[in-house]
């Protein structure tokens, strides 16, 4: 499994982190915490799948999903915020995307990444 992780907090991408390993202890995990990072991410090959935060300083969530699909069509993106409810922004995006979890319940993480590689990969 390769996951692009798009978090700029170092406590949350280290707690998703350990959370994804429980999963996939094979995991390769690639993170993007800054604008130029982000960028420098999506030049090199697609991941499996790409796990956003609400917002990277300078940039909103909306804005990646848009950066992200502008460079990987068809890439599945799971939003993964502290607050979902609180952001009339992402509500509006949300349909666009592969999955949402609230980083107060990261055991659902998992789940939803496989329900999102199933909908975008159907065997």
């Amino acid at each position: 499994m390769h996951i692009l992780l798009i978090e700029d907090m170092d406590s949350d991408a280290e707690l998703i982190r350990l959370e994804l390993l429980g999963e996939w202890p094979m995991l390769q995990l690639d993170w993007a915490n800054t604008r130029q990072a982000l960028s420098q991410a999506l030049a090199k090959p697609a991941p499996d799948l790409v796990l956003c935060d609400s917002r990277l300083p300078g940039l909103h969530g909306a804005d990646i999903l848009e950066r992200v699909a502008a460079a990987w069509p068809g890439m599945p993106l799971v939003f993964c915020v502290g607050s979902p409810d609180g952001d009339p922004i992402l509500q509006r995006v949300l349909s666009r995307a592969a999955g949402l979890v609230d980083k107060n319940t990261l055991h659902t993480l998992a789940p939803t990444i496989k329900r999102a590689l199933a909908a975008t990969r159907p065997d």
